[in-house]
């Protein structure tokens, strides 16, 4: 009866991954880690140039499960303005963020491929508060490709034939804009003991036909908003955030909490940063990374506890981001700015 519960399987992995096509975005579990995914407007918590790998693999125990790939670049222009001494100009009172990401899907035979460029303004309103506010235009692609999958009619007598006939002919590709936007608040005072943050997201708000046919397959708008605080000491920083994500009928709440040991004198020895997030009805994650000087590193695992992690055994979660801080913009200029990220 092996070959039944392979059938099912591949039906299932099938029935789910067309779910995630038609009504849902990839749900990272470190979602700090990949803001431009959260919201475009993140940019302006950071004031280096910066390039992040992303690699989630979920559900690994199983063949052709999700894989989701992803690639980011941001990089921040800060302006000059006039200062009470119009002799004198200074820098950061402004800014012009700009960023890239690249986002690649997989699942059994769907592939969905998501490029979009970031633009975001940021104000300085006083030295301690700020406002951001942004916009991402880019290009979703959808395709499907039934070559390697498994269906009922290729079974014979208990055993698996691909040489037969499937008797299916979905198969196609299908592209569309896709617009953002997102807004952002910051607060950071002089002390340098505390950081904040609350901002909003909306992601497909054009909601794009992706229907492989002449019907109307719209990928609904994602919704999301995100509250986060810093407190900063001379050893161990503690940040909790909660998120909150809407996307048609899904809605989830996410919390999280993660702590930085620092070593040496201002981190000098780089960071050890540990955390864990709670995913309503979905995952609890661990988190572990470290972050020295240009290079920063995270993994994190996700313990199932969804109505199918409890019933499928083996529903593994890993993912790895790897960034690199390629240019202190703001040190270069000598902006006094604290980064949140």
């Amino acid at each position: 009866m092996k070959y039944i519960a392979k059938i099912r399987m591949s039906l299932l992995l099938l029935l789910l991954a067309a779910g995630c096509v038609n009504a849902q975005d990839t749900r990272f579990s470190q979602p700090l880690n990949n803001q431009l995914s959260l919201n475009p407007a993140m940019m302006g918590l950071t004031n280096d140039c910066r390039i992040s790998l992303n690699y989630r693999n979920q559900w690994a125990s199983i063949a052709k499960g999700y894989s989701t790939y992803a690639v980011s670049v941001l990089y921040p222009i800060f302006f000059t303005s006039k200062s009470a001494d119009s002799s004198k100009k200074e820098f950061g009172k402004s800014r012009l963020d700009l960023g890239l990401n690249i986002t690649d899907d997989k699942s059994g035979g769907f592939n969905r491929t998501n490029a979009t460029l970031s633009l975001s303004y940021g104000l300085k309103l006083n030295a301690a508060n700020s406002v951001t506010a942004a916009l991402n235009f880019g290009y979703i692609n959808y395709t499907f490709d039934n070559t390697g999958q498994s269906f009922d009619e290729q079974y014979q007598l208990g055993a698996y034939n691909s040489q037969l006939p499937s008797g299916e002919t979905l198969a196609g590709k299908k592209g569309a804009p896709d617009v953002g936007l997102g807004f952002m608040y910051y607060f950071a005072p002089e002390s340098g003991k505390i950081q904040a943050f609350a901002g909003l997201s909306g992601y497909h708000v054009n909601q794009p036909n992706m229907s492989f046919d002449n019907g109307s397959g719209r990928l609904p708008a994602r919704f999301n908003a995100q509250l986060g605080v810093k407190v900063i000491g001379n050893k161990l920083d503690f940040t909790p955030v909660v998120l909150y994500d809407i996307q048609g009928p899904f809605k989830q709440f996410i919390g999280g909490l993660l702590l930085a040991y620092k070593f040496g004198s201002n981190a000098s020895k780089g960071k050890l940063i540990l955390g864990s997030w709670y995913k309503q009805t979905d995952a609890v994650v661990v988190q572990a990374g470290y972050d020295y000087k240009i290079f920063s590193f995270a993994y994190s695992y996700d313990f199932g506890i969804s109505q199918l992690a409890r019933t499928t055994s083996g529903l593994m979660t890993h993912e790895l981001t790897l960034a690199f801080k390629i240019y202190d913009v703001a040190g270069k200029k000598d902006i006094k700015s604290q980064s949140f990220l």
